[in-house]
């Protein structure tokens, strides 16, 4: 059977009603999704559906009645707008995605009015009280398969569209390890950008890279790697990435690279088989990106509405009103005026501990992601294969003896870590010696 929006909405019409009791019967949530997340979007949909549709009160004994914005442009009116639309509607929670643009704006309004932001982006820098991250950090991870690489010349290929928290790692480590890094942001680069680069960093003999980027930003770079030839053996490329199965990466598979990166989703888990056995049921029309498997993206936006129905299910059972009577306020106001129930809300969804698609979640005070495991994974000839996984407290451990230890044995005098920052302004940019 195919699920269609029309059935989705028909199902939430019938279910407005007023708030019974101390919790109320009908949960609304706020959704804000920016361009290019479609797929996103139908993950958020469907596991709103699933919940709704449950057969089990008492895992629903509720409804999550969305209030979603598309932002197709991230500036700071039209996210100021959007959540100003959120806030008015009474929402309890926001799952929401941002990226460099509207991080700030967003997490300020949530701070100031108390609202808690569930978010499947990338780890904000710095304390946000009411943000929960559920997207782990996976810094950890890639010093972890540095030092088993033993790696100590690379470069380092990133963007700022995630902030600078790898980079400041990976610098840190440099210099305690006297690792000789070229660090150069890619953001602005277009494909003839990107292969003039590459071409000057081969005349330099570089031959392994970490590539810390977005996934259409990583796309593209692959891409040109492959068109001027670097995808072969003798090259070995890391990818900060947590969805090392989202990458298309056929053409290296032919060429002989090593490439290794990381995957958070678990294809062989029975609770991501049972829902990629709906996902393939979605009619493509009414849910755009449902004709590919779950990105990790997807994935963890899945686990957001998981999350978020937990902990309107623990205050439930703890008989804590949470309603938002009469007119939700101005999100403007000067003083703010903060929900008088976001500390609980915020407190509640931080203690939530469930399994979801990207395994175990859970979350410290700071609403960041702990105790979580992610897959280490290499290219092979016939696709991508498991070589061992890394978590927070065995770190690195190899489910195999094929993880090679790269192929530059040669000894480095130079002592020196070496940053490189490529201006976009630039007409030919290309790495200076």
């Amino acid at each position: 059977m195919r699920i269609t929006y029309l059935q989705l909405v028909w199902l939430f019409t019938g279910l407005w009603g007023p708030a019974m009791g101390a919790f109320p019967s009908s949960v609304q949530i706020g959704g804000l999704f920016l361009r290019n997340t479609d797929q996103e979007y139908t993950a958020f949909r469907l596991a709103i559906f699933l919940h709704n549709t449950s057969p089990n009160a008492t895992e629903a004994p509720f409804n999550l009645v969305p209030h979603v914005d598309n932002i197709e442009t991230a500036n700071s009116f039209a996210v100021t707008n959007a959540f100003c639309s959120q806030y008015s509607r009474g929402v309890f929670a926001i799952f929401g995605l941002y990226d460099k643009r509207s991080v700030h704006t967003l997490t300020s309004f949530c701070s100031a009015l108390h609202i808690s932001l569930v978010t499947p982006s990338f780890p904000s820098e710095g304390e946000s009280q009411f943000v929960l991250q559920l997207r782990p950090s996976i810094r950890g991870a890639l010093l972890s398969l540095l030092d088993h690489y033993d790696w100590n010349r690379f470069v380092f290929l990133y963007d700022t569209d995630r902030g600078y928290a790898i980079l400041q790692a990976i610098m840190e480590r440099a210099g305690q390890n006297s690792w000789q890094v070229s660090a150069i942001c890619v953001e602005n680069f277009n494909d003839a950008s990107y292969r003039r680069l590459l071409e000057d960093l081969d005349r330099r003999q570089e031959k392994k890279f970490v590539i810390d980027l977005e996934a259409e930003r990583l796309q593209n770079i692959l891409e040109q790697i492959v068109s001027v030839g670097k995808h072969v053996k003798g090259y070995h490329y890391i990818l900060a990435n947590l969805g090392f199965k989202d990458i298309s990466l056929e053409r290296f598979m032919h060429g002989g690279a090593n490439v290794t990166g990381f995957q958070l989703v678990d294809f062989s888990k029975p609770m991501v088989l049972k829902l990629m056995q709906r996902w393939n049921k979605l009619d493509q029309r009414e849910y755009p990106g449902s004709e590919s498997p779950p990105k990790y993206t997807s994935s963890l936006t899945y686990d957001g509405v998981l999350v978020m129905a937990e902990a309107f299910r623990n205050l439930r059972r703890q008989k804590i009103d949470i309603s938002r009577r009469g007119n939700a306020g101005d999100c403007l106001a000067n003083p703010a005026a903060p929900w008088n129930q976001g500390i609980d809300m915020e407190r509640t969804l931080k203690q939530v501990r469930i399994q979801g698609l990207t395994g175990n979640i859970q979350f410290d005070h700071y609403g960041r992601r702990v105790n979580y495991t992610m897959d280490v994974f290499e290219l092979k000839s016939n696709g991508p294969r498991k070589i061992g996984y890394w978590n927070d407290m065995d770190r690195l451990v190899l489910v195999q003896n094929e993880l090679s230890l790269g192929n530059d044995s040669s000894g480095l005098e130079n002592r020196t870590v070496i940053v490189t920052t490529i201006m976009p302004l630039l007409k030919n940019p290309l790495l200076r010696n």
